[in-house]
């Protein structure tokens, strides 16, 4: 069943972030104006204290930069990374016979004599950021507004950011980022990849490690920034959920205009104290909130904001918080809500995150959100699948990874709340099945194993035909192995 209110009319945009007019469409063949040099490598680079050595200087044009020799067009800049298992500094001559016109190195040994410029740094990684930074400075001064979009939160961050991208695409011409490629590498490639013609950009920024949301707010520079959520997420290297509020909350520095959740008060009280302004918006609370919401039996939802219907193709609650984000920042930014919300009505729904899709033809469900797991996701997870009532529900939990020494204590608590739930039938691996064993070793609905291969046998006697099934873990269990499984036992 699908959800039916019907739209009303849009209210007259109300904007608050300056952003400015559209422009012309481009022609299918323009590009971005020419801007690296190597005077503007070596401008970006002496920033902060980037460069370790010799910094090349001279007007001599660049094509791009890059960090991949197999994607290398001629005439880029070759930053040479390294990490715990690879290190580009031993691709340096292959950079340079397929036409590198320069490198950025930490090891200025390995350069050798390869004929191009090469520039000396302390770190490659945060030479990537400081030339990502100075591209994102010089697009932004291109035009009257061209406003960032920061986007980051323990849950819900990904979908928030195709939420943005639609809603604000509904009137400008906005580069977001791809997937979730959010990381200390992702963010500057999806900053090098913003054409000089989009109005704005929406770029998601994750963490694992403390300090890494403040790198990227200080090369991505968000005059917007939205925190989806904080929750136990990252606990290994973040310690605590107020470790990952402060991480979190680092988005917010110097911001003109934060929004934030009104279902989480705390992280609203951390934006005020440093953006410019702040918004909380939400379904029942908030500066901006929704009229009216529900969500239909399928886990569609539905709500009303400025006496509009919007219809996410997004499946929970949880969703419709987020919706709620997107929703405020696109009307901040002078979007009419009725466009906004046609846009999200059309934007297409992410695989793996809460992905249904039937079983064969006898009526089975799978609701795929083996993508992530932490403690909030999984939680908001179980409640949909609690609540698609008349047909057996069926919940396959997998590890949720990176909680540090609280792990066994939340897989604990998500078990209990299983257990408490009306779901008529909870499996579990890996942890799950150890948290599942000790809070109900007799409950006729648990069924676990070590892993997949051994719970398989167990599950599939207990399946029935109409069944709706969850998948839930962490990316690295892997445990979309099921698919396949599950679908031949729905085909017979």
């Amino acid at each position: 069943m699908s959800p039916t209110p019907p739209p009303s009319p849009a209210r007259a945009p109300r904007p608050g972030i300056a952003v400015e007019p559209p422009p012309a469409p481009p022609a299918p063949d323009e590009t971005a104006p020419r801007f690296w040099t190597l005077d503007r490598v070596a401008a970006a680079l002496s920033e902060g204290g980037t460069a370790a050595g010799h910094l090349p200087r001279g007007s001599r044009a660049l094509t791009g930069i890059t960090t991949d020799t197999r994607a290398l067009r001629p005439g880029d800049l070759f930053v040479a990374l390294t990490g715990e298992s690879h290190d580009a500094h031993k691709f340096l001559s292959d950079a340079v016979a397929k036409g590198a016109a320069g490198v950025v190195v930490a090891r200025v040994e390995a350069a050798g004599s390869l004929g191009v410029p090469v520039f000396q740094v302390r770190d490659t990684l945060v030479a990537l950021g400081a030339l990502a930074r100075a591209w994102r400075r010089a697009w932004g001064r291109g035009g009257a507004g061209k406003p960032v979009v920061g986007v980051t939160g323990s849950n819900g961050k990904t979908s928030t950011k195709d939420l943005l991208r639609a809603a604000l695409g509904a009137r400008y011409d906005v580069h977001a980022t791809e997937s979730n490629l959010n990381n200390r590498v992702c963010v500057p490639l999806t900053l090098f990849a913003l054409p000089w013609h989009a109005q704005l950009a929406v770029v998601e920024m994750g963490t694992s490690i403390p300090g890494e949301i403040a790198m990227l707010r200080d090369i991505a520079e968000p005059e917007i920034a939205v925190v989806t959520s904080v929750s136990a997420a990252h606990l290994e290297r973040l310690g605590s959920e107020a470790g990952v509020l402060h991480e979190k909350a680092a988005v917010f520095d110097g911001a003109e205009l934060a929004v934030t959740p009104a279902s989480q008060p705390e992280i609203g009280d951390e934006a005020r104290r440093r953006a410019t302004r702040v918004l909380s918006a939400g379904l029942d609370a908030g500066d901006v909130r929704a009229t009216r919401w529900g969500v239909e039996p399928d886990g569609l939802g539905w709500l009303e904001l400025d006496g509009v219907t919007v219809m996410p193709p997004l499946r929970g609650a949880h969703n419709l918080r987020n919706a709620m984000l997107a929703l405020a920042v696109a009307r901040e930014c002078g979007v009419a809500i009725g466009d906004a919300a046609a846009a999200i009505a059309a934007m297409p729904a992410p695989k793996m995150r809460l992905a249904w899709a039937p079983l064969g033809t006898k009526g089975a469900t799978l609701i795929n959100d083996a993508y992530n797991a932490n403690p909030g996701s999984t939680r908001a997870a179980l409640e949909l699948l609690a609540d698609s009532s008349g047909r057996q529900r069926v919940a396959v939990l997998g590890t949720m990874r990176e909680l540090g020494a609280r792990s066994g204590e939340l897989h604990d608590e998500i078990a209990r709340e299983a257990i408490e739930s009306s779901i008529e039938v909870i499996a579990g691996i890996g942890e799950f099945a150890d948290a599942l064993g000790r809070r109900s070793p007799r409950d006729p609905r648990v069924v676990t194993a070590p892993d997949i291969d051994e719970l398989w046998p167990r599950l599939q006697p207990r399946l029935a035909t109409n069944a709706l099934v969850l998948l839930k873990a962490s990316r690295g269990v892997r445990l979309e192995r099921l698919v396949p499984l599950l679908e031949e036992w729905g085909a017979r």
